[in-house]
């Protein structure tokens, strides 16, 4: 016999999968603000995966091998990922009860870059609630993807300079051809709108429009609330900091890469962060770019109907920019008023910062 079903009405899921760095951050928000005037459309879109971004979703469907190494795991603060996945699925299947509503709509940015496994896990997790599956998803060029990226690595620890950590194998993510097949094959979605993360192709010149429309949401973005800008980018200086200081950490407080919780300082940052974002040099983006020319040519063609197979029409960010990652020791007392740390890390990371400003 079939298992019962975990909710009384069928359910007509719409799943946003990212990409991250695609105004994510800003449509969950978004979504947030208006939960109340999307329920009123008979949509709900619950609080128990989180109250902005759907983190415990993407979360309750990773292996387990996959959920001890992950950040968001980290802030969860349990030591048992089955007892949390049954925690959660129950107040979430309640929250879905209570809501008498029979369209939900859950987002992960996480999701789009998930493991076949994760996916799989995924694929059964709809298959117990949902009679449709649509699927959202915004793609970025991928040379202004990886660049941004690299700060929501150093944001979360890691210490690699963006030379470095843009040698590592990407593929697995930036075929786009390749991702979406996968996505297809294991969801199994009745829709998957995929639409270019490009302000000129956005509907009415509106990312809150162009994803209600993605998302089959019948009202005007400009009937609803909308909040900031919520993409807190860091100038290079500011960002050259924090890596340092993630350095610090896991040298000498044994931190782990990844796994650094950095939220409070990066606002304190961004605020601060008006000079240029760090980059790599043109002849890199263009080799990067050539390395994804036909999966983008392919999406483009065979995915949005584009005859002309140009997948991205606008040309990548130039403008205040910088490919120099150093930070000048004369400035690191700005950042060490600003961040407000103690004393006595203050000399060592000092030395650390005069050691890397020379190792270029």
């Amino acid at each position: 016999m079939p298992p019962t079903p975990p909710v009384s009405r069928p359910l007509d899921v719409i799943l946003h999968v990212g990409m991250g760095k695609t105004g994510t951050s800003s449509i969950q928000y978004f979504l947030r603000d208006n939960r109340e005037r999307l329920a009123d459309l008979g949509i709900l879109y619950p609080k128990t995966p989180g109250g902005g971004r759907h983190g415990r979703l993407g979360l309750s469907v990773k292996p387990d091998a996959e959920t001890m190494v992950s950040p968001e795991w980290a802030r969860q603060k349990q030591s048992d990922p089955a007892k949390f996945r049954r925690a959660f699925r129950r107040r979430l299947f309640a929250e879905i009860e209570r809501s008498g509503l029979s369209r939900v709509l859950f987002s992960d940015e996480i999701l789009f870059g998930s493991s076949g496994a994760t996916l799989r896990r995924l694929r059964r997790f709809t298959d117990r609630i949902a009679q449709s599956l649509r699927l959202v998803v915004y793609l970025r060029r991928q040379d202004d993807h990886m660049v941004s990226r690299y700060q929501e690595q150093v944001k979360i620890g890691w210490v690699l300079r963006l030379r470095e950590w843009a040698q590592e194998d990407m593929s697995g993510l930036y075929d786009y051809g390749a991702r979406i097949r996968m996505h297809e094959r294991l969801l199994a979605p009745i829709e998957f709108d995929v639409r270019r993360f490009e302000p000129d192709s956005f509907l009415d010149g509106s990312l809150f429009q162009d994803f209600l429309e993605a998302a089959g949401i019948e009202v005007r973005a400009d009937d609803l609330a909308q909040g900031p800008n919520r993409n807190k980018s860091l100038d290079a200086e500011s960002l050259e900091f924090l890596r340092l200081l993630n350095v610090y950490r896991v040298q000498s407080e044994a931190a782990t890469m990844g796994l650094i919780d950095n939220r409070s300082l990066v606002t304190q940052l961004a605020e601060v962060s008006t000079g240029p974002i760090l980059t790599m040099p043109a002849p890199f983006l263009d080799e990067f770019m050539a390395r994804w020319e036909e999966s983008n040519r392919r999406v483009a063609r065979e995915i949005l109907g584009d005859e002309s197979g140009q997948l991205f029409r606008l040309p990548r960010k130039t403008s205040n920019t910088t490919t120099e990652q150093r930070l000048d020791p004369a400035r690191l007392d700005h950042f060490l008023a600003l961040a407000e740390l103690p004393e006595q890390i203050h000399a060592p990371l000092r030395a650390l910062a005069e050691r890397e400003a020379t190792d270029q």
